[in-house]
């Protein structure tokens, strides 16, 4: 063990003069691994196994690429070529973002990332990093090595507990990183460290005021606040170590994240279904189920680099299938050797003396089913931007040689969102490259709310949220991007690693690396459909609202409230009935409004009524405009009431007066009682052409309207002059006929398809009595003539008596 302090001492000496960040984080790195050595033919079987299981995924892949790496690592210390390689992979992936912005309007901006960096230039620039430190506190970190044994095996003298070995290495990390003058850099250039302390569950530590630190101290008091005695017990928990490590982000432009996982023994652990507590076993890991769970959650880093550091020979095979089933792959160091370290060591010198950047980078995405693309207007369009802006956030997307060269695309058939750059562009370092996309909710997200119950199936990954955006780490919602079968996020970055080795490029192969995933959330809006109905002149034969049927519909009558009968209390208000179609919770849009008479109901009068025009108001009562297509915009959160409103039509009965033997002979001057038989107060004397004859100025043609639906009787009571008195009485049924029609007003007939006959009276039958009418004057005319006929006759008589 002193050996391997003063080799620590050492490489901190290094790391010191050199002056070289990079060097300095991964030369501390590696002495961690001092209770973690490592062999240059580890590193090279390491560096092949990533590179292939990046590239193949099938079962024999795999094999093969086991096979490369095995005889990578056994021409390694022939082949300098190997180091290339290891440099390729050394760099890691591109640090890349995915988050999420809020627009306080149903609406959202997702942005997708990606920053270029180079090995040499983040030296000199001094690149910022975020390191992690994930320390093992079970019980078995108490074990102390032999250091030497009798003849007999016996221990006769034991070194250190493995867990005064690894803080202590943990403190001389910080105090190689956390400098005085790393403190004194501007808050974007310097190092950053947190702690995270795991057993059986985990937790992350505070340092001082938060949970990272500039300050080694503080990462060394942590320390003594973690509890790693026989005595305490706890098991091995990586997945739960590792889900606080994933959380943790300074989110700070370009910073490269590390995380350092110290650990001495297999997983016991998991997290269980709800990820508040712990599952397994507690002694072993049968079936793999708390491994496998480990390297799911490091699965999901976003690209950080990780090393898995052992500190107990127990727990060498299952750390270093760890680090290299994880993808990307990690590094493994093995705490048995001091040589081992030394030449990994010397291997790390190397490497950070090559040139390395990204080239061919791709940025791929596709949206969820419960996102869509929207735009500014919240329709079914989409917004797209691209931008690159440099390490001080100035724009550089028109003067960086690679921003120039790079191309958004979205495609709205398959949702796929991209960002490519012309074949053979190297991303500049310290810049970074932005796609955003405008994108809402999409109905099946409200869908799901509702059906639910306000339930979410998602949380926000960490760091997901944009600056000033708080709605989506850790909180739940719908993942924006789809996945997998098995899970995993479609939402990935492409990239290789071009590697210049005195003037040699070298071009690797295509890696990836996963985004972390936002979530949205939905602001559910409501409709109510309200019917209501005036039944003023329909009276006890009216409609009730529930005989209609009301929707409200969308995506070509696809979606929305569907054809229903207002089935909630009824109220009055004035004339108007009113009863509705229960609240119903769906997705914003704009939907066509509509009523259709329910037959089945056996209501008869549906004619009778005139078409309703929609109105629709909001909670506040203001007024939400409806287009004469009978369509409203529904806006997210936004509980919206639609009524409509029928009215009875007023009746009208009309009638003709005409010749009994001539009826294309209309009669004029015809008076009538009309009485009501439903209402029996009701009663009207109409005169033809004259009081309450709505067909005026069209003489013998009588109509009156204005009538409540129901029996009435008609009888007249002046004929026309010259013909004889009906005395019979018409009943009349005031109802509306089956046909539809947009009048006022419906009109039925009186009488015998409309007309009432009289009959023409001859003179010889006509009365004596009356008034002088033409009649009149013939009869008076007929008796003044047999008047003068008998004085004629008498004065003849007298005539003669006088000669005689």
């Amino acid at each position: 063990m002193k050996r391997m302090r003063d080799w620590f001492a050492a490489v901190g000496d290094v790391a010191g003069k050199s002056g070289k960040r990079i060097m300095a984080i991964i030369a501390a790195v590696a002495m961690l691994g001092g209770v973690a050595g490592v062999s240059a033919t580890a590193m090279a079987d390491q560096s092949a196994s990533a590179s292939d299981a990046q590239a193949q995924q099938s079962e024999e892949a795999s094999s093969d690429a086991k096979a490369k790496a095995q005889a990578t690592a056994e021409a390694s210390t022939l082949q300098p070529e190997s180091v290339e390689a290891d440099s390729a992979t050394d760099l890691g992936a591109p640090a890349h973002r995915k988050y999420i912005k809020y627009n306080n309007d149903g609406t959202y901006w997702l942005s997708l990332d990606v920053t270029g960096a180079s090995r040499a230039s983040t030296e000199e620039k001094r690149q910022p990093a975020d390191v992690v430190l994930v320390m093992d506190s079970s019980g078995s970190m108490s074990t102390q090595e032999c250091l030497e044994e009798d003849w007999f095996g016996n221990c006769t003298q034991y070194g250190d507990s493995r867990w005064t070995v690894a803080t202590s290495a943990a403190k001389t990390l910080a105090q190689k990183l956390l400098t005085a003058e790393n403190a004194a850099l501007p808050a974007d250039q310097q190092v950053q460290m947190s702690v995270i302390d795991f057993d059986t569950d985990s937790r992350i530590m505070t340092l001082g005021r938060g949970q990272w630190t500039t300050s080694a101290q503080a990462v060394s008091s942590s320390f003594s606040r973690m509890d790693a005695s026989r005595d305490n017990g706890g098991g091995t928990n990586w997945e739960a170590a590792l889900r606080n490590a994933n959380s943790l982000n300074t989110a700070r432009a370009g910073a490269k994240k590390y995380i350092v996982f110290v650990s001495d023994g297999e997983p016991t652990y998991r997290l269980n279904s709800t990820g508040n507590g712990h599952a397994g076993s507690g002694s072993d890991d049968n079936g793999g189920y708390n491994f496998n769970a480990a390297v799911a959650e490091a699965n999901r880093r976003n690209g950080a680099t990780l090393y898995a550091v052992s500190t107990g020979a127990e727990a060498n095979t299952k750390m270093q299938e760890f680090a290299q089933t994880i993808n990307p792959a990690g590094t493994f160091f093995d705490g048995t050797d001091a040589n081992k370290l030394s030449q990994a060591f010397d291997t790390i010198i190397e490497q950070i003396k090559t040139d390395s950047t990204y080239q061919d980078v791709l940025i791929k995405d596709t949206l969820s089913g419960y996102a869509v693309s929207t735009d500014q207007t919240g329709g079914t369009g989409y917004l797209l931007s691209a931008s690159a802006r440099d390490a001080d956030g100035n724009d550089v997307s028109k003067t960086d040689p690679a921003a120039t060269k790079m191309h958004a695309v979205y495609n709205q058939q398959t949702q796929q969102l991209s960002l490519n750059f012309d074949e053979g562009t190297k991303l500049s370092p310290s810049v970074t490259y932005t796609v955003s996309i405008m994108l809402k909710p999409s109905d099946a997200a409200y869908q799901y709310f509702i059906e639910n119950s306000g339930q979410y199936p998602n949380t926000g990954d960490q760091g997901t949220d944009a600056e000033g955006n708080n709605t989506s780490s850790g909180k739940p919602g719908f993942y924006s991007n789809a996945d997998n079968a098995d899970g995993t996020t479609q939402a990935n970055v492409y990239y290789k690693v071009v590697t210049n080795v005195n003037g040699q490029e070298t071009v690797g192969e295509q890696q990836s690396s996963a985004y972390d995933r936002p979530v949205i959330q939905v602001n559910v809006p409501s409709i109510t459909l309200t019917k209501g109905i005036d039944n003023t002149y329909a009276g006890k034969l009216g409609a009730t609202p529930s005989d209609w049927k009301l929707s409200a519909l969308k995506n070509n009558g696809t979606y929305g409230v569907e054809a229903t009968n207002p089935s909630g209390e009824t109220t009055t208000e004035g004339n108007v009935t009113k009863q509705s179609v229960a609240k119903t919770l769906v997705a914003p849009g704009t939907y066509t409004l509509g009523e259709t008479p329910d037959t089945s109901t056996n209501y008869r009068y549906f004619s009778g009524y005139t078409a309703g025009e929609w109105s629709c108001v909001d909670a506040s009562g203001n007024k939400v405009n409806v287009s004469k297509d009978n369509t409203v915009n529904l806006a997210q959160g936004v509980d919206l009431t639609c009524t409509v409103i029928n009215t009875a039509k007023p009746g009208a009965i009309q009638w003709q007066k005409v010749n009994a033997s001539k009826q294309n002979q209309l009669l004029s001057g015809s008076e009538w009682t009309l009485t009501g038989k439903t209402d029996t107060a009701f009663t009207k004397h109409v005169v033809d052409d004259g009081e309450n004859d709505a067909a005026a100025d069209n003489a013998g043609t009588i109509k009156v309207s204005g009538l409540k639906w129901g029996d009435y009787s008609l009888k007249e009571t002046v004929a026309p002059r010259g013909y004889q008195l009906s005395d019979k009485t018409y009943d009349v049924s005031v109802v509306p006929a089956n046909d539809s029609s947009d009048d006022a007003e419906f009109t039925v007939s009186a009488g015998n398809d409309g007309k009432i006959t009289n009959t023409y009276i001859e003179v010889s039958q006509l009365p004596l009595t009356g008034g002088r009418s033409a009649r009149d004057w013939m009869v008076y005319g007929g008796g003044m003539g047999v008047l003068a006929l008998l004085a004629a006759a008498s004065y003849t008589i007298w005539r003669k008596r006088q000669l005689i």
